[in-house]
């Protein structure tokens, strides 16, 4: 259990960074392939939702492959597991990539746009399981908003870049940098509803937002050393920067300066109060159980199989 829930810590992290740079992604190749404006349009409140989207795809495919014992994705098929499955992706996660055509080239996003259509639209789900063949596999379709590709306009127009997915596949496969241990494989198998949930919520905290000129970021002096990405972030401009002392400013560990944002940046951080406006919460399953529980104890007694068949859910959340 300690484990699951050191796991989940390190997802939150791992969630966060990687909407942002899908984020990022994004807009490059709006801003320089499409030559679309991006900036001043409204983009930032769809732009966010589709890449959660695609980062709950991500996680969703993870959880599901990892437990064969629900018995959707056929990892037990050659063809499936070596050529479509996410877990082959995350073996290329960790190979480096040094040629431009590598880096620049589109295969991770390519497997993964046809590994989300076999999910939603199902592959050979009409034939029985002895009838699919050696070399082929069976899927059911799952036509649920999350894979629906009209879900995704933005998304479904960009190209993603090998050097944009590859360390958003890494992100959400291994532990993060700092462990005592160094970065390990998550075992998605470990986790369950709950880990998975925490993660879900917490990104319900944040927004994403276009940096409108070059910003920097500060923190109050005690916590700005041992400055937490998933806290609440404060930006200032240039001109403000002067304004604060050097205990305040969030110093990038990697180039040793002040962090920057340049102007147009698509920053994904903890700065407002959407989610206790908006009462988006995760309810940990220790509790929907009990209020399941004692709703249905008080319903069931004395209704024959054809009523109890006629009870709804209202809360979707249940």
């Amino acid at each position: 259990h300690r484990h699951a829930t050191a796991v989940s810590d390190d997802l939150k992290y791992s969630a966060r960074e990687a909407v942002e740079r899908l984020g990022n992604e994004v807009t490059y190749y709006l801003r320089e392939h499409r030559k679309e404006k991006v900036y001043g349009i409204g983009l930032e409140k769809p732009l966010t939702a589709e890449c959660l989207r695609y980062l709950y795809r991500l996680l969703f495919l993870f959880y599901v492959e990892a437990r064969p014992e629900l018995g959707y994705a056929p990892m037990k098929s050659d063809a499936y597991r070596t050529a479509y499955s996410l877990e082959h992706l995350r073996d290329l996660a960790e190979v480096q990539l040094l040629s431009d055509e590598d880096l620049d080239g589109c295969y991770l996003d390519d497997t993964l746009r046809i590994l989300f259509g076999l999910i939603y639209e199902g592959h050979n789900h009409e034939l029985a399981e002895d009838k699919v063949g050696e070399h082929s596999f069976r899927i059911s379709p799952l036509q649920s908003d999350l894979f629906d590709p009209d879900k995704t306009p933005i998304l479904n127009r960009v190209r993603l870049r090998n050097r944009a997915l590859q360390p958003v596949i890494d992100l959400l496969s291994r532990t993060r940098q700092g462990r005592k241990s160094g970065r390990s494989r998550i075992s998605y198998s470990q986790l369950g509803i709950n880990q998975l949930g925490s993660v879900y919520e917490g990104l319900l905290s944040y927004t994403g937002f276009f940096a409108k000129e070059d910003l920097y970021e500060v923190a109050p002096a005690d916590k700005a050393e041992k400055h937490d990405d998933l806290d609440q972030a404060f930006f200032v401009s240039r001109a403000a920067l002067a304004d604060y002392t050097d205990q305040e400013k969030v110093i990038d560990p990697e180039t040793g300066r002040v962090r920057q944002y340049p102007g147009g940046t698509f920053i994904y951080r903890l700065a407002g109060r959407d989610r206790q406006k908006s009462a988006s919460y995760y309810t940990p399953e220790i509790l929907t159980r009990c209020v399941v529980e004692h709703a249905l104890a008080a319903l069931l007694p004395g209704k024959s199989a054809a009523e109890i068949l006629d009870l709804h859910i209202l809360e979707p959340a249940l």
